[in-house]
């Protein structure tokens, strides 16, 4: 060999043999701040997206446990609100985010009702999200004008079923979550009813009011100030079992008149792919705010009936609701292109 080549390869190897440890240490500390700057979530901001308008319950609801979560995560999480398309355009801008934490979705009703109304979305609604924590469900009611002649949920059936005089009902417009339970209704229990939609459910119930049209189905808490002054009368409420907000008004499976309960309900998803132990977390936090006595007092004030659960139970719930709404849209035959 050559004595020059065997000098420096002797030399290489008693640097490399000298720089192990150095290395070995160097490396370890690389993987130490790795894991310390992956552990300090969040370190910057959180988005929620709320794809309704400001003012409304779902935004409400979402503004009230943002409020808490940025408190316990010492970051601010901003409320944006992206309406439109049914909720679709906010929902889209939320799963093409990054899934880093940073950028969640206040979920609710039309995220499962969606999939099924709509021929094509720009994102899936199984495959894109992942689900962090259900906040409540919002029982929907069957409500009358003080003036309509039926002042039970029997009453209203029989004079629903006379197909000379067809009995008309206002909804928040085709395809929404209340259209399509009362088209669940009409077909259970063999009604004759004509669908009145609007363009949202404020005109909807501005002409209920007016008793312009004589019966809706509708959201709790945009009708319960109106129950309470005596403004609507409830008839049944669409949850499986009676709801603790209406304790005295019977449940339409209750009476036989659906085979399962639909209710309207919000929560918190993100984008799939978002790290499990960031899921975890926020989980943790949501169902630990929820568990707050002023804040239970609140949403049930608002109208909503208070839900915890984990990210599992929350997915099941989704598809459930997926499954469910698939079968309403196909009985009424609605589509929006």
């Amino acid at each position: 060999m050559n004595p020059l080549r065997f000098v420096t390869t002797r030399l290489t190897s008693l640097t490399l043999s000298a720089m192990a440890p150095a290395l070995v240490l160097a490396a370890a500390a690389a993987l130490s701040c790795g894991a310390q700057a992956q552990a300090v979530y969040p370190d910057k901001p959180i988005k929620l997206m709320v794809p309704w308008p400001a003012g409304g319950s779902s935004d409400t609801a979402a503004r009230l446990v943002a409020r808490h979560l940025q408190d316990r995560l010492k970051q601010p999480v901003v409320v944006e609100n992206k309406p439109g398309a049914s909720g679709n355009i906010g929902t889209e801008v939320v799963a093409k985010s990054a899934p880093d934490g940073y950028t969640l979705l206040l979920s609710s009703g039309p995220f499962s009702v969606n999939p099924s109304l709509y021929r094509s979305l720009p994102f899936n609604t199984v495959r894109d999200f992942t689900a962090i924590a259900q906040v409540a469900n919002t029982p929907s009611v069957l409500v009358v004008h003080p003036s309509f002649a039926a002042r039970t949920m029997a009453e209203f059936v029989t004079l629903a079923r006379d197909k000379a005089k067809p009995l008309a009902y206002a909804s928040p417009g085709n395809g929404t979550a209340q259209h399509l339970a009362m088209e669940l209704l009409r077909q259970k229990a063999d009604l004759s009813l004509t669908h009145v939609p609007y363009k949202g459910g404020a005109p909807a119930l501005n002409d209920l009011l007016g008793g312009q049209v004589p019966a809706m189905l509708s959201g709790f808490p945009e009708v319960a100030a109106h129950l309470k002054a005596g403004r609507l009368r409830a008839l049944a409420v669409t949850t499986p079992v009676r709801s603790g907000l209406l304790p005295d008004v019977p449940s339409l499976v209750e009476l036989g008149l659906a085979d399962s309960g639909t209710a309207g309900w919000n929560g918190f998803h993100a984008p799939a792919g978002t790290p499990a132990d960031i899921v975890r977390r926020l989980n943790k936090e949501i169902n630990d705010i929820l568990a707050q006595p002023q804040v239970l007092e609140q949403l049930v004030g608002l109208g909503f009936d208070v839900r915890r659960s984990t990210p599992q139970e929350f997915t099941a719930f989704v598809n459930q609701q997926i499954e469910r709404w698939a079968q309403a849209v196909a009985i009424s035959g609605a589509k929006v292109d």
